[in-house]
């Protein structure tokens, strides 16, 4: 059978590091040896991944941006795995996202990616497209992220002192900034608080 990449994703607060704890107590219980990947842009839990019951575990490996994951020290601890999973997966580089790919089809190593599809501008993350254009299947999670309106959430909008916005860099991590805050909202509450209060504000 085709060992497949697959990436799961939600919305903000929906749950996906929550479902990636359950998914390597699920595989370590059948005694697979799982190698867990987070990117070094996402700060949360330094080196561990993190949800938001305050579950951790160590990261096996921190990818740097422009860190190539064919590396010696890379390859020695992902040959021994018979599962990847990768956390916060759309900070990852395309380049990177296509190395999982490679990994995948080339070892045969099954690998499920976990992490956002757009980023608070409603713009895929680059690493995202890159996995919907690449992966075996791309899931939407069945979440608990619902908008303020009490609707399920598909947007990610950014708030910083307390209002919408659609300024700013791509990646800034709520909890660094204290300034800042991720909002998941439905789209109607999406086009109302943000697309429609920024083109009346011009």
């Amino acid at each position: 059978m085709q060992q497949k990449l697959i990436f799961y994703y939600s919305a903000m607060k929906g749950g996906k590091t929550t479902r990636i704890f359950q998914k390597i107590h699920d595989l370590e219980e059948n005694g697979q040896n799982v190698i867990v990947i987070k990117p070094w842009t996402d700060t949360k839990g330094k080196t561990d991944i993190i949800n938001r019951q305050g579950e951790r575990r160590p990261a096996d490996i921190v990818l740097k941006p422009g860190e190539d994951l064919l590396e010696k020290e890379h390859m020695e601890k992902l040959w021994s795995s018979d599962h990847i999973i990768v956390d916060e997966a759309q900070f990852l580089e395309p380049e990177q996202i296509e190395r999982l790919w490679a990994i995948n089809k080339r070892i045969g190593i099954p690998i499920s990616c976990f992490g956002l599809k757009t980023n608070f501008q409603s713009n895929l993350f680059p690493g995202s497209a890159r996995l919907f254009a690449l992966a075996d299947e791309v899931i939407e999670l069945d979440s608990n992220s619902l908008c303020i309106c009490g609707e399920p959430a598909k947007f990610n909008a950014r708030k910083v002192n307390g209002t919408f916005t659609m300024e700013g860099e791509e990646v800034a991590i709520d909890g660094e900034d204290t300034r800042i805050e991720y909002v998941p909202l439905c789209g109607a509450c999406c086009f109302e608080k943000v697309y429609r209060k920024r083109k009346v504000e011009k």
